[in-house]
């Protein structure tokens, strides 16, 4: 069985400047970036959510992980390539700029390693840029924000379901 899967890119270019942010203003996560309404105008409802909102980082800094993804309800979260609706969103909240570049580099190495696993349900899988938002695959970063974006609703096209998330996405992100 041939399955395509397309994935995105975001490069950030420019100067890094990390923006002060107030002590009080709460910490961002990816469910509450995107929230269930949100996710329903991207890929349909009723949905499902499974969300681990802030995971510390191993290293002792004070960076986090957010994980927040959304299935058609009903669907299997445990076989999430299989799903007819998918929004998944990883965002890595890194203490610098450069530790999101490197966390860029770092996962999208990883992907290109497993992308064509026989684990994976799907055979010769492909990267397919977005126009606009670079020519690497599936992840990206924005100041001190480093993550990754996949969804789709089944037939429409995941290319343009996932680019319009990200485009959100990183609006919503601080500069």
């Amino acid at each position: 069985m041939v399955k395509n899967l397309s994935l995105i890119a975001v490069f950030s270019l420019g100067a890094f400047l990390v923006p002060a942010i107030a002590a009080n203003a709460p910490e961002l996560t990816a469910c509450g970036i995107v929230t269930g309404a949100d996710a329903q105008k991207f890929i349909g409802g009723p949905l499902d959510v499974k969300e681990s909102a802030k995971v510390p980082a191993a290293d002792g800094t004070t960076s986090y992980k957010s994980i927040c993804t959304y299935l058609g309800r009903g669907e299997n979260f445990q076989d999430m390539l299989t799903a007819s609706r998918v929004l998944d969103i990883t965002l890595h909240f890194l203490d610098t700029a450069e530790a999101s570049a490197q966390m860029y580099d770092n996962t999208l190495d990883q992907y290109r390693l497993r992308i064509n696993s026989p684990d994976l349900p799907f055979t010769n899988a492909t990267f397919t840029p977005i126009n606009g938002f670079g020519d690497k695959a599936f992840v990206f970063y924005k100041g001190r924000v480093a993550g990754s974006v996949s969804a789709w609703n089944k037939p429409a096209s995941s290319v343009e379901t996932t680019q319009t998330v990200l485009r959100y996405i990183l609006g919503k992100l601080p500069q």
